[in-house]
């Protein structure tokens, strides 16, 4: 039996002092991201594209009056790439956010998160970064290649689902096991890998050293998102992600961006 009051499961209620916390902390943000010279953006709910983000099973989908297929946002990046370049045409780059996206069957995720056309994930990172330390937070860190599996998937005839399942039974050759281990920089002294792979090791390393912040390495991590082109990030409180971006491409353009997961950040803060 459903009553009037019930919510959904995965619905989410804020109200009191946690509503105001919440509130504060998106004023936060966006004073950083105003500082920093970025423009607000509030993007549709509702979006024909997000196959491209998602995996088909995470969506909430049904169809307009013309019979296609569209579905509840379920991440902001591409589709405010997309609205940038193609509908309001306008010369600035950088673009912030504070907006719910929507995951089956019925989970609501506040964000608050930021794309940057042809930017700088370092810069982007150290924004993020910012953010979370102007709500007293410190994450652990964790930065990774998506290039790197899939490189390792070519060399050795693996398939990625393997390496996402951490199957390690199947990791036959030394210098896969010696990427398996490596979580900091330091771990990479004196270890062989392919070339291939050792040009994103080197691009993953750059961003961790761009930062004064203490990282983790995850070289074999494969991420959720599909748009994912190079390095990405994540922090993580226990076992939550706080906030996670990359580098990406859309419409042939380079982007990066990143989003806070506000709800996660709540859950801790009240913890």
């Amino acid at each position: 039996m459903i009553f009037a009051h019930d919510i959904p499961d995965g619905a989410k209620l804020y109200f009191g002092k946690k509503a105001k916390i919440k509130r504060e902390i998106e004023h936060i943000a966006s004073e950083v991201f105003e500082n920093e010279e970025y423009e607000e953006i509030v993007s549709p709910y509702f979006s024909y594209h997000q196959l491209e983000a998602l995996d088909e099973k995470e969506l909430i989908r049904f169809t307009d009056l013309e019979n296609r297929t569209l579905a509840l946002r379920g991440d902001s990046s591409i589709d405010i790439i997309r609205i940038v370049l193609k509908r309001l045409k306008s010369e600035a780059k950088k673009w912030f956010y504070i907006q719910p996206v929507f995951r089956a069957p019925s989970t609501e995720i506040y964000q608050i998160g930021a794309e940057w056309l042809e930017g700088n994930l370092s810069d982007v990172l150290k924004t993020n970064i910012n953010i979370l330390r102007r709500v007293d937070k410190n994450y652990p860190l964790i930065i990774s290649h998506i290039k790197i599996p899939k490189s390792v998937c070519e060399i050795t005839g693996l398939e990625l689902e393997d390496i996402k399942k951490m199957r390690i039974d199947k990791f036959k050759e030394p210098w896969l096991v010696d990427l398996l281990n490596i979580t900091k920089i330091d771990d990479l002294k004196g270890k062989k890998f392919p070339d291939s792979i050792n040009v994103y090791l080197e691009e993953m390393v750059e961003i961790a050293k761009s930062v004064d912040y203490d990282t983790i390495l995850a070289p074999l991590y494969v991420a959720n998102l599909r748009y994912y082109t190079g390095v990405f990030y994540r922090f993580i409180h226990k076992n939550d992600v706080i906030a996670k971006g990359g580098e990406y491409e859309v419409e042939g353009i380079r982007s990066v961006g990143f989003s806070i997961y506000t709800d996660n950040l709540l859950k801790d803060i009240n913890d």
